[in-house]
């Protein structure tokens, strides 16, 4: 769906005035021409006024001075006729006549457009109906519907249900139906992108929204999603489509301050709502934080709209966390689960070697999720990472049910705290760490010193290891 507006023109192709057919003047009875006025003669000698009267293949009307009347709208037995500038009644077409109160209020169009039917008589709105009611007639594209008030006006603009033309600044919430500006008038169906002035929408830079309007030409309404050519919309009362963050029914407002955000309907030009994966800049009111930083983050939203948050889940066979607004994790990351150990309460991302932890903490756990094989999915196995232009050394779980944390404890000679390889600092050679009430020895590479005498460091120091690697002895002299 593409934002644009396109007004459609009236048919104009009988726009044309028609020249009223020769006529003949007639002595005593009938047509006369007197004082460059033509004129009728009954045949009781009375000059008619106020009717029809037919020359040749035409209609002409007669005024109350019994004078022909030109290029005018004639009201004649309840019913509104257009005589043009020859005089001739006006057939099957459109006319756009000077409005004589044009400027009396803002609004009064400076013109109405009626349609004049085969016989002669504008379509007009039947007084005793309390609803609007459209006529189909002919256009040079084809088919459509138009409405007209009780004079023959074509209606325009924002309608309400019995058919009375909105205006101001609220007639698009008042309104029921569209019919284009004047001009145009033809019901509106299917999407249109219509100004709207909002003064409730505060942060909103534009003024208008796009409407979706049934087969009936009543706008679509409510907060509840409606399927369009296979994609899911939403409306608020008013039938403004909603675009971008919307919580779901229930919540207060387009974007009410929520814990979680809600459903996400794409940028303004297209509306509909997202499903599986897409890019955003984090909702203002959900995650002030991560809005305030600008930056469009991932999400991935289920079939029903609803953000996929809280919890670590395997899409399209790769394994991927989120956060507790939805966001898709990308990075190096300490999560804490609740005491099921499945929803993730926070997830703190690891960007500097202050943020690294030294020690297990109950509940929480350090993942990677990276670029490879795609941009967030879960590491598992060994990662070499860059933290603050140091490289350190990473090993995660590759099964069981904490897939993807980082390992804890001595692995294949190596001790690990949530994951990162303890190493000896470079060129020291061995280095002594304290790990669960012991101290090892291991070299830059991790490996623990097993077994070792009188193994040296960079300082000098000896060290003698047990078959676990622990320091049984050291000293600045070699060891017995």
């Amino acid at each position: 769906m593409r934002k644009f507006s396109k007004w459609l023109a009236i048919p104009c192709a009988a726009l044309l005035l028609t020249a009223g057919g020769a006529m003949t003047s007639l002595a005593a009875t009938g047509w006369a021409m007197e004082d460059n006025e033509w004129v009728y003669y009954n045949a009781d000698g009375t000059k008619a006024t106020d009717v029809f009267k037919k020359s040749g293949n035409n209609w002409y009307y007669l005024g109350s001075d019994g004078s022909m009347v030109y290029s005018s709208i004639v009201e004649y037995n309840d019913d509104y006729y257009y005589v043009n500038s020859s005089g001739a009644m006006v057939t099957s077409e459109w006319r756009a006549v000077d409005n004589e109160d044009a400027g009396s209020s803002e609004d009064e169009p400076d013109q109405w457009w009626y349609y004049l039917q085969s016989n002669g008589k504008a379509v007009k709105r039947s007084g005793s109906s309390d609803h609007v009611k459209f006529t189909t007639l002919n256009t040079s594209t084809g088919p459509a519907k138009f409405t007209f008030d009780e004079e023959g006006h074509m209606l325009f603009g924002w309608l309400d249900e019995s058919g009375e033309m909105q205006t101001g600044d609220d007639a698009w919430k008042t309104g029921i139906y569209y019919c284009g500006e004047n001009g145009d008038g033809r019901m509106s169906t299917g999407w249109k992108y219509l100004e709207a002035v909002n003064d409730d929408d505060h942060d909103r830079e534009g003024d208008s929204y796009w409407f979706w309007f049934g087969t009936n030409g009543k706008k679509t309404t409510s907060d509840d999603s409606k399927k369009i050519n296979g994609r899911k919309y939403s409306f608020d009362e008013n039938g403004a489509a909603h675009f971008e963050w919307y919580n779901n029914p229930g919540a207060t407002g387009s974007n009410a301050s929520s814990s979680q955000p809600g459903r996400y309907y794409n940028t303004e030009e297209q509306c509909w709502l997202s499903t599986g994966w897409f890019k955003a800049v984090p909702d203002e009111n959900a995650d002030p934080e991560g809005y305030e930083d600008g930056e469009a983050v991932w999400y991935y939203a289920q079939s029903d709209g609803d953000l996929v948050k809280s919890q670590i889940k395997k899409i399209n066979g790769q394994s991927y966390g989120f956060d507790a607004f939805g966001k898709m994790l990308h990075g190096l990351y300490i999560i804490h689960y609740d005491t099921d150990g499945k929803t993730i309460l926070t997830a703190d991302k690891i960007e500097d070697e202050g943020q690294i932890p030294d020690e297990n903490d109950d509940n929480s756990y350090v993942y990677y999720f990276g670029d490879s094989p795609k941009e967030g999915a879960m590491k598992t196995g060994t990662v070499t990472l860059d933290i603050d232009g140091e490289k350190y050394y990473y090993d995660f779980q590759s099964s069981g049910s904490k897939k993807g944390a980082g390992k804890e404890g001595i692995d294949d000679d190596c001790i690990y705290i949530e994951g990162r390889r303890l190493t000896a600092e470079k060129g020291s050679k061995y280095q002594v760490v304290s790990y669960n009430g012991n101290d090892y020895l291991i070299g830059t590479n991790g490996k623990l010193a097993k077994n070792k005498k009188n193994i040296k460091d960079a300082d000098g120091v000896y060290y003698k290891t047990d078959k676990k690697g622990v320091v049984i002895e050291s000293g600045e002299e070699k060891l017995d």
